[in-house]
């Protein structure tokens, strides 16, 4: 889960966590692309936002797609969703959102993707 917002960061990685999901969180674009980097295991959704400093939202999906292409990808950003250009498969989430939102966002994206043996990743 990328998001460049520590207040927004800390709310979706409580709400994840107590859905039972492991997530690795980054601050932006480079920070992700390096965890992943380093994460042996799967990677079953990129959560990320769109506006960031240092790469956008659809710089690093782009990225992380060529690396790891079995992975979803869910953008979330407070701009209009008509304004980007998103490849076939991604998904958008506009801001702000609510809890349960998310929650049905995810679970339909992921019931999409096998299940990993040791859960889902986000």
């Amino acid at each position: 889960m990328v998001e460049d917002e520590h207040a927004v960061r800390s709310f979706v990685l409580s709400l994840l966590t107590r859905e039972g999901y492991s997530v690795i969180t980054a601050v932006d674009g480079i920070d992700a692309l390096e965890k992943a980097g380093r994460y042996d295991g799967a990677i079953d959704l990129l959560l990320s936002d769109v506006e960031m400093p240092r790469m956008t939202g659809v710089e690093l999906a782009t990225q992380f797609f060529q690396i790891r292409p079995a992975t979803r990808i869910l953008l979330m950003s407070g701009m209009p969703s008509g304004l980007l250009v998103l490849n076939e498969g991604w998904q958008f989430l506009p801001k702000p959102f609510m809890a349960d939102i998310l929650r049905m966002k995810i679970r339909h994206i992921l019931k999409k993707t096998p299940e990993s043996p040791g859960g889902h990743g986000i």
